[in-house]
């Protein structure tokens, strides 16, 4: 039985790794089919997450046993850092980090349906006339992904809730319980080490979007530990994705070519 579940282990790791390195050619292909117009260029990257997010979650259950003892966190022996005993002492409290993470996504969501909103009146270039400002180098690059239709903003829905469960359930209860079982991690380095293992698999946003995931990671690990559950960064997950299907869509003007 160890072996079955060491193999399992393996071949969830391999996945994991396969899927992520393979989807920054896949992104690259994305951004060049949208340039083309096709119309089912971003629906076809949705159905092939949903696959990877329900795929990996499965793999992560059947290495544990299906055991949802493991998914405690109270086997992490995380009790005596100070900062999680700090926020175990009163329940409100990472209740209250859920709120002020909330009223900050919300205020950051009107931003930029706001934002979206003036920049469609204006009327926005086509990237292939007019390049981007350099700040935008420094920003996650996620715009390819965002949907436009109501069929991809369905289909989006269904990949945030996804993402939500299927990732909190690989990158918290699995990574963790097997990093601190396995490789006898804890504290400081179990959360850290997780973290980053959570922002490594956003690569292809490239290194704002590593870092800022890797925080994102940090606070799910966090969260899930002192609520002894993970239902709370379940629900935080899945509505900081499904926000993005709030964005009203880009309008494209061709911007006019100049001759000297």
């Amino acid at each position: 039985m160890r072996i079955l579940i060491l193999t399992i282990n393996i071949v969830l790791i391999a996945y994991v790794v396969w899927e992520v390195v393979d989807f920054i050619p896949r992104y690259r292909q994305l951004k060049l089919a949208l340039a083309a117009a096709d119309p089912g260029a971003r629906s076809r990257v949705y159905w092939r997450a949903l696959a990877f997010e329900w795929i990996s979650a499965l793999l992560a259950l059947v290495a544990l046993e299906f055991d949802w003892n493991r998914l405690n966190p109270k086997f992490l022996d995380l009790d005596n850092m100070g900062l999680i005993q700090s926020l175990s002492r009163g329940g409100a409290f990472p209740m209250g980090m859920v709120a002020g993470v909330l009223a900050g996504m919300v205020a950051g969501t009107l931003g930029f349906v706001l934002a979206r909103m003036k920049a469609n009146r204006r009327g926005t270039p086509t990237s292939q006339d007019v390049p981007p400002p350099r700040w935008r180098k420094l920003l996650p690059d996620i715009s390819a992904l965002l949907p436009v239709t109501l069929h991809e903003r369905l289909l989006w829905a269904a990949v945030a809730i996804s993402a939500g469960v299927c990732e909190e359930v690989v990158f918290r209860g699995w990574l963790l319980a097997t990093l601190h079982g396995h490789a006898d991690l804890g504290g400081v380095r179990l959360i850290l080490v997780a973290a980053i293992v959570f922002g490594l698999a956003h690569v292809y946003q490239g290194i704002t979007g590593v870092i800022l995931t890797a925080f994102a990671g940090a606070f799910f690990c966090v969260l899930y530990i002192a609520t002894g559950s993970l239902l709370v960064p379940i629900l935080l997950h899945s509505l900081v994705d499904l926000r993005f299907a709030l964005l009203p869509p880009p309008r494209i003007t061709k911007a006019r070519a100049s001759f000297a």
